[in-house]
């Protein structure tokens, strides 16, 4: 008697669960933007992917509103256009630099923003980030920054480090240490901090696009204590929570996203 095989059952694939959180902080204009695409339709990340864009304006610039929200709509149209066959990577790299380059010509420089651009496909996950906004990732109990800051402070440090000085402390004591080295709308973006190569993503997982309204008020590890609720809104609303208790009087503008994994 012919023995019939098991038929394999289909290999489980990470779902998403989104949260986001945005508040004016003491500033007389909202000018962060953010957006999730695809995040309710299953189908539609499984084909295309789930991308999450955090873009915070600049306010001492012109337009800072308008330039993020643009920023948002420009790498919109490029994620639709992608090749998921290809190296999104490289193309989600390619559609940061002609976003900057659209904005430019749109808003002739006197506009700014920066950009996390996450794109998650096939249990892995790409971003690019230009300027001072946060990207962490939580991983089995530890919360850890996936970018680094594009500012006078960083580039300095860079500079020192290539001529072989390893001494932070001159870079940390500038004045203009927070300025930003790179920002979207510049035309001429010189570096971004992206990914070559992907991040596996696996069950338990969470990451958090946040501008710095939340980075430079919330340290990691209180960050990482508000993602102790599983639900993200949930999560959300603990780190308005902790923000407003701290009541600065020079709160900036605040948004969060966050994005957990799991079956």
């Amino acid at each position: 008697m012919n023995s019939i095989a098991p038929v394999p059952r289909p290999r489980r694939l990470l779902s998403y669960w989104v949260g986001n959180m945005q508040q004016q902080g003491g500033r007389e204009y909202q000018e962060d933007s953010f957006c999730f695409i695809n995040a309710t339709d299953v189908t539609e990340i499984r084909q295309n992917g789930l991308l999450a864009l955090l873009a915070d304006g600049m306010g001492g610039m012109e337009d800072g509103k308008a330039v993020s929200e643009a920023a948002l709509q420009c790498m919109r149209e490029e994620f639709a256009a992608m090749d998921r066959s290809g190296d999104l990577g490289a193309q989600l790299m390619q559609a940061v630099r002609r976003t900057d380059e659209r904005l430019f010509a749109r808003f002739m420089g006197r506009g700014g923003t920066t950009l996390v651009a996450c794109l998650f496909f096939g249990e892995k996950l790409w971003f690019a980030c230009v300027g001072d906004s946060f990207l962490y990732l939580s991983r089995e109990g530890a919360l850890v920054r996936l970018n680094a800051e594009q500012n006078q402070q960083h580039l300095r440090y860079a500079e020192a480090i290539a001529r072989g000085e390893l001494d932070p402390s001159p870079a940390n004591e500038m004045e203009d240490a927070a300025r930003l080295s790179e920002f979207m709308g510049s035309g001429n973006i010189g570096e971004m901090d992206a990914t070559r190569r992907p991040l596996a993503l696996q069950e338990g997982d969470a990451l958090i696009l946040c501008s710095d309204g939340v980075g430079d008020v919330l340290p990691a590890e209180e960050l990482g204590a508000c993602l102790a609720v599983p639900d993200p809104m949930q999560v959300c609303a603990q780190i308005d929570t902790r923000i407003r208790a701290r009541a600065l009087p020079a709160q900036d503008n605040y948004t969060a996203l966050v994005i957990r994994c799991g079956y």
